[in-house]
């Protein structure tokens, strides 16, 4: 697990009218007055923002919205990364891009970061940016682009490591906990697979060509298997599953959740093909 910390002192947005606006400044407090300035040029009454009404400039208008914003992703950002990702700690840029609509709705919204999770949580929180009072040109309502850039710290979650699937013998040297689970899950998968009787399956079903059983344990706090329970379309099978299971290997560590190891149950359905 690692978490996402949100480090905005300034929010700046672009509006745009009629044409992608970029900026080639590396972070976002660099950006100056005058350049947003410029931005705001093309449109003449830009949206306003929920509680931004009373501000008389575009420019004002657009510091309001810029920092309310900020508070809108400050206040309801996930913070907790994706198990699966596999970025490293330091600072990261997301790009958010919708549109307000005619109606001062948000439309259209797009992400891009170097992970496909933050990407989602970025949309998500847009989702979350009320009705607005939509922008105008020339005496009519426009659709309004809106680019948004973010910046984000990455930081190792400080309770690393105080949940974690139960451990197989071969799976220590996984690092995450998804590669853990996966290792573990699969060499529980090959043991069962690799120690089951199957002439004895072949025999109790002589006209099948394979046979599927379900097999439930729990992995108890110092490693062992129990309470193992099977079924099947042959009690001799469901005998057999239960016999197997009673014979996997100690694991290496149990299961962990928040710091204190637990009983992990587990269930797995296999399909055994009859040669």
């Amino acid at each position: 697990m690692k978490y996402l910390v949100i480090t905005i002192s300034m929010l700046c947005g672009f509006f745009l009218y009629g044409q992608e606006i970029t900026t080639n400044q590396p972070e976002i407090d660099s950006i100056s007055k005058t350049e947003n300035a410029k931005t705001f040029e093309v449109i003449e009454n830009v949206p306003i923002y929920k509680g931004c009404k009373k501000k008389k400039s575009n420019a004002e208008k657009k510091n309001c919205m810029s920092q309310k914003i900020a508070e809108l992703y400050r206040d309801n950002f996930n913070t907790e990364m994706h198990e699966e990702s596999d970025l490293e700690p330091g600072m990261i840029r997301i790009s958010v891009i919708f549109k307000i609509n005619k109606d001062g709705k948000v439309i259209d919204i797009r992400a891009k970061a170097d992970d496909e999770y933050l990407e989602a949580e970025a949309i998500r929180v847009a989702k979350l940016i009320p009705q607005m009072t939509p922008g105008m040109q020339r005496g009519k309502l426009v659709i309004v682009p809106y680019s948004l850039p973010l910046n984000v710290n990455l930081t190792l979650n400080k309770n690393e490591g105080k949940t974690r699937y139960p451990v197989y013998r071969g799976c220590e040297k996984k690092t995450t906990n998804s590669e853990l689970e996966a290792c573990s899950k699969r060499k529980i998968t090959n043991f069962i697979k690799m120690s089951f009787d199957i002439e004895m399956a072949s025999r109790a079903l002589p006209q099948a060509k394979s046979t599927q059983f379900l097999i439930e344990f729990t992995i108890s706090k110092n490693g062992k298997i129990k309470n193992i329970n099977a079924k099947a379309n042959h009690k001799a099978i469901a005998i057999e599953a239960i016999n197997v299971a009673k014979r996997l290997p100690k694991f290496k560590a149990p299961g962990i959740w928040e710091g204190v190891a637990v009983d992990t149950p587990y269930k797995l359905l296999m399909t055994l093909d009859f040669y």
